[in-house]
């Protein structure tokens, strides 16, 4: 089912992601936080601030401990710009100065410091533990681009 218009595939990664996060906290609904990771994995880009705007809007106050289900996930991205893939796979190929489809992991860091969103060093550890990092301290793009979509990445 697309929301509003959107494409299924978008539909399907939000599906993918809250799958992944509900059941990282025990099968329920996600916290503000997860929510919120939730919908970047989806492919949209709402700062923290622009995404407290939104359920304000949609939902009236926030609490702290609120809980958001699908349903009300995909209402909150009603209405939402996408970034494409294609875009992130360009911003990240200006560190793949060698041309050869791998990156080094302070480089993303970096990436991950300053694009949009401001993470701390201990959230994009977090976020960076997972990948598959060379002795050398390279990963691919493919695998970087993991970080910010859910699924398989094709170009």
């Amino acid at each position: 089912m697309a929301v509003n218009g959107n494409d299924t595939s978008t539909d399907d990664r939000l599906k993918q992601a809250y799958e992944v996060l509900s059941k990282r906290n025990h099968n329920r609904a996600l916290g503000l936080k997860d929510a919120g990771i939730c919908i970047r994995a989806a492919g949209y880009s709402p700062s923290n601030n622009e995404l407290k705007k939104i359920i304000d809007t949609k939902l009236g106050t926030t609490y702290s401990h609120q809980l958001f289900d699908l349903k009300t996930i995909e209402d909150l991205c009603t209405g939402l710009k996408k970034r494409s893939e294609r875009d992130v796979h360009d911003s990240l190929r200006c560190f793949d100065y060698e041309r050869n489809g791998f990156i080094s992991a302070q480089e993303l860091k970096y990436f991950l410091g300053t694009r949009g969103e401001k993470l701390s060093e201990e959230e994009i550890d977090e976020m960076l533990r997972d990948l598959d990092i060379d002795q050398q301290g390279m990963l691919s793009i493919e695998q970087a681009l993991s970080l910010f979509f859910v699924g398989d990445y094709t170009e």
